[in-house]
């Protein structure tokens, strides 16, 4: 053989030798069949139909012009991914870091990489496709990578492993957002529609919103998300940036399925929200965030099954909340069959709790909610059927055992503890539950104070002495007369039950009221305006004293600050309580808490000055339970025209006896007379 040929050998060989080794990243679905795990009478979920994968049907985004000293292969990325034929095809990032995702580069208005049908996106070990920074990126929730109002179906998402990385560069992200500056990052995997997505095999890390989302309500189903290692810092973390709004896995479809899966992140490990059905998550292990949650949407929530699930660091535990829209519906209606099995919880802060007044921020004291439970609709939430097994905790628990507040109007119904062991500093605190059962050896105990804290309109069975002989499991009696607890008010305008523009006093749903010479009024982010150099007096519920008051917001005028002048009597300077102008934000970060020098029983004062406030305003202190009238405050002798009520809280400074017209029902002195309102 003379030299020609034989280099011409070689030379061919070279050549095929690649398009060889591209063939062979696939490995197929086969394996995957084996692995589904579906429970009993539960649909299998669907995995991507895709056709053989060869050199012929694979494209190497080198051969489309990326490289990685490019400042951007978006455009390159996406010549590859559209060289794909409509019968199927596969993508492959070799190792290397390969940049991607400025604006101006991108194709598509709804995704920075679009993924089409029958496709395979295939990183390679050693492989880290990387979002350019934060100012180069789009900030309006586009996806980065994946397929947003597209019906595309059968795709694959994969790596080799945890050297194939798609790094988001998320801390000048979560940075931006403790600035105030604009944040609004899109899913880094989003499916929105159609059917069989598979994600497996690498590590998605520093995403600066969610990780991976299947579906958004729009009908995608069948999805799989296997070996995938997910990290963000903590949203609590000191020694590093904290994430914001970085959930894990974000499931809103049908058939789903999540196993070996290691999630440390900012948000919720792994959600479910609206239309979840069939969504089984196994063998995986949480770290930091917010734990196995359900809502805060939860429309049409059902068969949830979490098993085999390893905690360590983990805000919350077992996590469910429905949340409240602007519009001030619900986002609940038609939730049931959820398990939770299987679990082992280390440094978690409240292993199990279920919120249905989440962002509504509900009574402190219950017998107020119930007072003004809502009218039944499609919204209203209907938990039922909840199991619990073979759960336990490590270690004690910095916050509640088991904390459950249901709502007036649809109780929260059968939750079974079956083999439960929680150690926790605080106890039980459960309002609106109907048949909490604890079976099979179950205990739960506290190192602090009584164990049960508060059992409101429930039924308990506790078939096992979970908690304890001395424990009362039966809904609790009257508070002791002089007995004291804490309480919490809220006034913002979720809370206040007065129509827009409606004359003083100003009403709120947790009993207290706001007099002034001003109409209400709501401004953003659910504040209430408060005008400049006027005094304000919130009544106070009765038998309550407040400690301290918190106010969150900002100054409702163009290039004003306004700040606190004055708070039950005392007064501040300008550089105190500030609050920045509308002009720089218009959110309720900036907070501010006062501990009041008096504290206040009957009613306390506010005046804001330097411009119009618009706050929320936070009470805290606690509640006595006495019999009778109780002590008249100092300032009731200095108003003769006052009226009380009989627990001696003003309700109407120098008033006539014509002023009672207005007032709800109820008995009331004025002029050392009683009076009755029908």
């Amino acid at each position: 053989m003379n030299k020609l040929s034989f280099k011409t050998m070689v030379l061919a060989a070279l050549m095929a030798f690649p398009m060889f080794i591209k063939a062979q990243t696939f490995t197929g679905i086969e394996a995957e069949k084996s692995a589904q795990n579906t429970p009993e009478n539960w649909p299998t979920v669907a995995l991507p139909n895709l056709p053989e994968i060869t050199s012929a049907n694979t494209f190497n985004i080198k051969d489309y012009g990326a490289s990685t000293t490019a400042e951007d292969n978006t455009k390159a990325i996406q010549k590859a991914l559209d060289a794909v034929p409509s019968t199927g095809g596969m993508v492959v990032i070799p190792a290397g870091t390969w940049m991607f995702g400025s604006t101006d580069q991108m194709t598509s208005k709804t995704e920075v990489l679009s993924i089409k049908s029958k496709t395979v996106l295939h990183l390679c070990a050693g492989a880290t496709l990387k979002l350019v920074e934060y100012g180069k990126a789009p900030n309006n929730k586009t996806v980065f990578i994946g397929c947003k109002n597209k019906n595309q179906s059968d795709i694959v998402i994969e790596g080799e492993g945890e050297t194939s990385i798609i790094d988001g560069q998320g801390t000048r992200w979560w940075k931006a957002r403790d600035n105030k500056e604009t944040f609004n990052p899109g899913a880094m995997i989003r499916f929105e529609k159609g059917s069989r997505f598979l994600v497996r095999n690498l590590k998605v890390q520093n995403t600066p919103g969610v990780n991976i989302t299947l579906s958004n309500s729009n009908g995608a189903s069948n999805g799989t998300v296997h070996d995938v290692t997910i990290y963000n810092p903590s949203s609590e973390t000191r020694t590093e940036q904290p994430s914001h709004n970085t959930d894990g896995i974000s499931i809103w479809g049908r058939n789903m399925n999540i196993y070996n899966c290691n999630i440390s992140t900012g948000d919720d490990n792994v959600v479910c929200d609206d239309d979840a059905q069939y969504i089984h998550i196994w063998n995986c292990d949480f770290g930091t965030g917010h734990g196995a949650s359900i809502g805060s949407f939860t429309n049409n929530i059902k068969h949830v099954w979490f098993d085999n699930i390893n905690m360590n660091g983990t805000t919350a535990g077992i996590r469910m909340k429905t949340g409240i829209n602007s519009d001030g519906t619900l986002r609940g209606g038609g939730e049931e069959d959820w398990k939770f099995t299987n679990f082992t919880m280390t440094k978690v802060k409240t292993p199990f709790s279920i919120d249905c007044f989440y962002d509504k921020k509900y009574s402190s004291d219950p017998a107020v909610d119930k007072a003004n439970a809502r009218a039944l609709d499609a919204t209203t939430p209907t938990y039922n059927g909840i199991l619990l097994q073979n759960v336990k905790t490590t270690d004690v628990c910095e916050g509640y055992a088991i904390f459950l507040i249901g709502r007036p109007e649809s109780h929260i119904k059968n939750i079974t503890l079956d083999n439960v062991q929680i150690k926790a500093k605080k106890g039980i605190d459960i309002r609106f539950v109907d048949n909490l059962v604890f079976k099979n050896g179950s205990k739960i105990s506290c190192t602090s104070g009584k164990l049960w804290i508060r059992q409101y309109d429930s039924t308990v069975d506790d078939q096992c002495n979970a908690t304890g002989q001395d424990s009362n499991p039966n809904p609790t009696p009257d508070p002791i007369p002089g007995e004291t607890t804490e309480v919490s008010y809220i006034l913002d305008a979720s809370t206040c039950t007065s129509s827009s523009s409606a004359p003083s006093p100003w009403t709120f749903s947790n009993g207290c009221s706001i007099e002034s010479s001003k109409n209400y009024a709501a401004a953003k982010n659910g504040t209430i305006k408060y005008s400049k150099g006027v005094q304000f007096t919130i009544n106070l519920p009765e038998n309550v004293t407040i400690t301290k008051a918190s106010f969150a917001g900002y100054g409702n005028e163009d290039n004003k600050e306004c700040y606190l002048g004055e708070l039950n009597g005392t007064s501040y300077g300008a550089k105190d309580y500030l609050f920045p102008s509308r002009t720089e934000t218009t959110s309720t970060d900036t907070r501010h808490e006062v501990t009041l020098e008096t504290p206040a029983t009957g009613m306390l004062t506010f005046t804001p000055q330097g411009a119009q406030a618009a706050w929320i305003i936070t009470l805290t202190g606690t509640k006595a339970s006495y019999t009778g009238i109780s002590f008249i405050q100092n300032d009731a002798k200095a108003g003769k025209g006052n009226i009380y009520d009989l627990a001696g809280r003003v309700v109407k400074k120098n008033a006539s006896a014509q002023d009672m017209n207005g007032l709800n029902k109820g008995i009331y002195i004025f002029q050392n007379k009683k009076y009755i309102v029908k």
